[in-house]
């Protein structure tokens, strides 16, 4: 019986598809296979079973969360930071050994990230402004459907918990795709795979912003690069959202 199995086994991997397939998981492609296998399967289980309509449907029913739409959002925002940031940051750290700051969060250089975003803050502040009032942007933000509906204590929540997202967002692109898959492919390759990831979630958003999610991919991939950490995009990022939800909010 056991030859039986391994000489179907030897027939199998003899075949050219299948072998193309094993290939992928040997020696100098593994690291980059595990990467983007894990990166599809994290952006797929958030967009399903991390999504509002998750919580709604399969969870709000199992525990008291108080109100429903914050906690939804906070579930939404929560699994980001889950999925997206911390279950990849434990393949590099413990699967592969690689230290976190080789992969975007180390410190890198706090001048180079202050720089960048302290200029960047005047322009985020007017697209912020600028684009608060278009009707498709209020039909989507806030995420939280709550944070206009209630005090300055709630809308502040509603800002600590988009940090939660940005910060797995942006270690996810800019780090654990970019910084991970350059040192195993190259730089570029790194970059554009983290690109092409991050605009593709923005389907479903205004045109407007799905449009400017790839100049904005890739200025703050290149920041990362420049200031050896994810730092000024987090922070840029994360105050991009938070505006945009206080002028939809209140202005």
């Amino acid at each position: 019986m056991l030859t039986l199995v391994v000489c179907c086994g030897t027939f199998f991997m003899k075949i050219p598809i299948v072998d193309d397939f094993l290939q992928l998981f040997r020696s100098s492609n593994l690291r980059p296979t595990l990467i983007m296998l894990m990166s599809v399967v994290v952006i797929v289980t958030w967009k399903t079973a991390g999504s509002q309509d998750f919580f709604h449907n399969h969870v709000a029913g199992l525990v008291q969360f108080g109100d429903p739409v914050n906690a939804a959002a906070w579930y939404q925002m929560g699994m980001a930071l889950l999925l997206l940031g911390i279950l990849p940051a434990c393949l590099m750290r413990f699967a592969f050994g690689e230290p976190l700051a080789r992969v975007g969060l180390g410190k890198g250089s706090p001048p180079a990230a202050l720089a960048l975003f302290a200029l960047a803050t005047p322009f985020i502040v007017w697209i912020s402004h600028t684009f608060a009032a278009h009707a498709e942007f209020r039909e989507v933000y806030p995420l939280n459907r709550g944070a206009c509906h209630s005090g300055t204590t709630t809308f502040a929540a509603h800002v600590a918990s988009l940090g939660l997202f940005y910060l797995g967002w942006e270690f996810h692109f800019r780090g654990f795709l970019q910084q991970a898959l350059g040192a195993s492919l190259s730089p570029a390759a790194g970059l554009w795979v983290q690109v092409l990831a991050s605009t593709l979630l923005h389907f479903g958003r205004p045109d407007v912003e799905l449009w400017a999610s790839i100049p904005a991919s890739i200025l703050w991939g290149l920041q990362a690069n420049y200031s050896g950490a994810i730092w000024a995009g987090f922070a840029q990022h994360w105050l991009l959202g938070a505006t945009l939800d206080y002028f939809i909010c209140f202005a």
